[in-house]
C-alpha cells in the first residue's frame, strides 16, 4: 500500500468517526425531543459504532508505521486485528437489533411517524457519505468501516420507508420487521469479513492467488531444476509476500544462478508480489520438501530480498 492510500484511508476512517458522532448527538437530541425510545435506542448502537470506528482509526494509524526492530514485517497486521474487532462488533450489534425487534413484533410500541420521518432522511444523508467515503478501498479495515457504515445506512432506510406507513397508516410492526432483515444482511457480511481476516492472521494463501500457475511457470524458467517450501501469504490482504526455495545445477556459475534469480523476480511481480525471499539449493543436497534441511543450505548462496 502507497503512502498516499496508507493516508487516505485513515482519513476516510477518521471523517466516517466524525460523521457518526455528530450524528449520534442529533439522535440523542431527537429521541429526547419526540421521546422515541426506537431512536433512543438507536443512538446506543450508533455510539457502540463511533467507539468500534475509533478504535478502528488508532488501529490504522498504527498499521502505518514504519518497520522497525521490534515489528521487521512492519505493523500491517494492526488493520487486520482491527478489521476482526470491527466485524466481532458488527455481529454482536446486529444480535441485539434481532432480539429488540422481536421483543417490538410481540409488543410493538408507538411511535411519532412524522419526526421519525425528518431523522431518518438525516440518518441515510449523513451515513450515507461515510458510506461513500470508504466505498472504493482495498483495504480490509476501512472495508470493515464501511460495512458498519452501509449497516447504519440500511437501518436509517429501514426507518424511512418504516416512519411513512407509521405517520399514515399507523403500521408500527414494519419497523422492527425490516430490522431483522437489515441485521441478517450485515451479520451474513460480518461472518465473512471476520472469516477473511482470520484467514490472513492464519497466514493462508490468498483465496484469488494462483499457487499452480506461479509454481508451474516458477519451473518453467531456464535453470530452474524445481521450487519447493513455496510460501505465499499477505499481510494486510493487499500486499503479497513469498517465500521459496529454487533447485539449480551444481554446475551453474554464479552469472547463471544470478540470472535466474532476476527472471524470477521478474516474473513475480506479474503475481503481484511486493517482497520476494529466494534460496538457492544445489541438486547434489537432495533437499525436496520435508528433506530440505535450513543446515544444509547455509553454505550456499545468501537469501536474496526483493522489495
Amino acid at each position: 500500500m502507497t503512502k498516499k492510500n496508507e493516508k487516505n484511508s485513515s482519513r476516510n476512517i477518521l471523517t466516517a468517526f466524525l460523521l457518526n458522532f455528530f450524528f449520534v448527538i442529533i439522535e440523542v437530541v431527537g429521541g429526547i425531543f419526540t421521546g422515541s425510545v426506537a431512536i433512543l435506542s438507536d443512538s446506543i448502537h450508533d455510539f457502540g459504532d463511533c467507539i468500534s470506528i475509533f478504535v478502528a482509526y488508532f488501529f490504522e494509524k498504527k498499521s502505518n508505521k514504519n518497520v522497525d526492530k521490534t515489528y521487521t514485517f512492519g505493523y500491517r497486521r494492526y488493520s487486520v486485528i482491527s478489521a476482526m474487532l470491527t466485524s466481532a462488533i458488527l455481529l454482536v450489534g446486529g444480535a441485539v437489533v434481532i432480539y429488540t425487534s422481536v421483543l417490538r413484533i410481540i409488543e410493538p410500541r408507538p411511535i411519532d411517524g412524522m419526526w421519525m420521518f425528518i431523522i431518518a432522511i438525516f440518518g441515510v444523508l449523513i451515513n450515507g457519505i461515510a458510506v461513500f467515503k470508504t466505498a472504493k478501498s482495498r483495504n480490509i479495515n476501512e472495508k470493515s468501516i464501511n460495512l458498519h457504515m452501509l449497516e447504519d445506512v440500511l437501518g436509517w432506510v429501514v426507518v424511512l420507508i418504516g416512519s411513512i406507513f407509521v405517520w399514515t397508516l399507523d403500521v408500527y410492526i414494519l419497523d422492527p420487521i425490516l430490522s431483522i432483515l437489515v441485521s441478517i444482511y450485515v451479520i451474513y457480511h460480518a461472518i465473512k469479513n471476520l472469516v477473511y481476516a482470520i484467514s490472513i492472521v492464519l497466514e493462508k494463501s490468498p483465496k484469488a492467488f494462483e499457487y499452480d500457475t506461479y509454481k508451474g511457470g516458477l519451473e518453467r524458467i531456464d535453470g530452474v531444476k524445481s521450487v519447493h517450501h513455496l510460501h505465499i501469504w499477505t499481510l494486510d490482504g493487499e500486499s503479497l509476500l513469498a517465500t521459496l526455495h529454487v533447485v539449480v545445477d551444481d554446475s551453474d556459475p554464479k552469472d547463471k544462478v544470478c540470472e535466474i534469480k532476476n527472471e524470477i523476480n521478474q516474473y513475480s511481480r506479474q503475481f503481484n508480489i511486493v517482497h520476494l525471499t529466494i534460496q538457492i539449493d544445489f541438486q547434489s543436497l537432495d533437499c525436496e520438501d520435508e528433506n530440505c534441511h535450513i543446515v544444509q543450505t547455509i553454505p550456499t548462496v545468501d537469501p536474496h530480498h526483493h522489495h
